[in-house]
């Protein structure tokens, strides 16, 4: 896979018949030359609700607060795989922010990374915590696709909002790393600070 694209590991969750069903859904991104744009692949019937789009201005928005990175320069291309998937929620919020990020600085991500956390606009970059049934079926699919696709990795990190609920115990393959804000997973992740004196953003939008 070239340098300039990567696929990202998104966890969601449906309600089929009343039950809620948490699976993975890989997503690719590639940047580009461009002005800042966000180009979202929408054949094979993927579907990005204007939620979504809203909710990755406002990561773009932060992005330009925070890092000296050529965001206004750079195009982000969204494509997720397979047929019928719909992006409507920001639970992707720290794991789309930190590939971002990735991508636009050269530094790799680890293999594999995972994540989940939703980051509020009236928030800005603070991650909500996420309600403790709802994140432990995250990780129970995190664990099981660590199990069958890296069986070798031992325990490998997930990056969670810090204060959520979730029940450590049984994640054998796991090692759950609380983060509090999405500046704070690119510094664990990525290993890149803030720049100084970077805006203090308390609310940031787009749409």
């Amino acid at each position: 896979m070239s340098p300039d694209s990567l696929q990202l590991l998104l966890f969601t969750q449906a309600d089929v018949g009343g039950c809620a069903l948490f699976r993975v859904v890989p997503v690719q991104l590639r940047v580009s030359p461009g002005q800042g744009r966000v180009w979202l692949d929408a054949s094979k019937g993927q579907v990005f609700t204007p939620v979504w789009q809203r909710h990755v201005q406002h990561l773009a928005a932060l992005g330009r607060a925070h890092y000296a990175l050529p965001w206004e320069q750079t195009d982000l291309h969204v494509s997720a795989r397979g047929r019928n998937v719909t992006l409507d929620g920001r639970s992707a919020s720290l794991p789309l922010f930190v590939a971002w990020v990735a991508l636009l600085s050269g530094r790799p991500l680890p293999s594999p990374f995972l994540g989940t956390g939703v980051a509020l606009e009236e928030h800005g970059e603070r991650l909500a915590p996420a309600p403790r049934e709802f994140l432990q079926g995250k990780l129970g699919v995190a664990q099981s696709y660590v199990k069958q696709v890296f069986p070798q990795e031992g325990r490998v990190s997930v990056y969670v909002p810090e204060d959520s609920g979730f029940d450590a115990e049984a994640l054998t393959a796991l090692d759950v790393r609380p983060v509090p804000t999405l500046t704070r997973a690119v510094s664990e992740v990525l290993g890149l600070e803030p720049r100084a004196g970077a805006a203090d953003v308390t609310k940031l939008g787009g749409s």
